[in-house]
């Protein structure tokens, strides 16, 4: 495996691990504060963001934004788990 791909392997687990974490405390709180306390909360985001029409530039804007940030928040992982893990270009090079 290259280093390339293991640098990105690395930022994605790294990723998917701090989701995944972030998921799980969100559905712990959640669950301790009750159901309707859960359906209270989704009534004020629905009634704040969603029943409110957005216009389309504005979310095509918001869009592109957060889709760079996320990327260059990857690229940062990969280079920082490449810098980490040092290894060769590849298993076939030369020493």
């Amino acid at each position: 495996m290259n280093r390339l791909l293991s640098g990105k392997l690395i930022a994605a687990l790294i990723i998917g691990l701090v989701a995944g974490l972030r998921i799980d405390h969100n559905n712990a709180v959640w669950g301790r504060r009750g159901r309707e306390a859960f359906l209270a909360h989704q009534e004020h985001l629905f009634n704040r963001y969603s029943a409110v029409p957005h216009t389309s530039i504005g979310v095509i804007v918001t869009s592109i934004i957060t889709t760079c940030l996320f990327l260059f928040f990857y690229e940062l992982l990969v280079v920082g788990a490449l810098r980490i893990i040092k290894a060769p270009t590849s298993v076939f090079t030369e020493k």
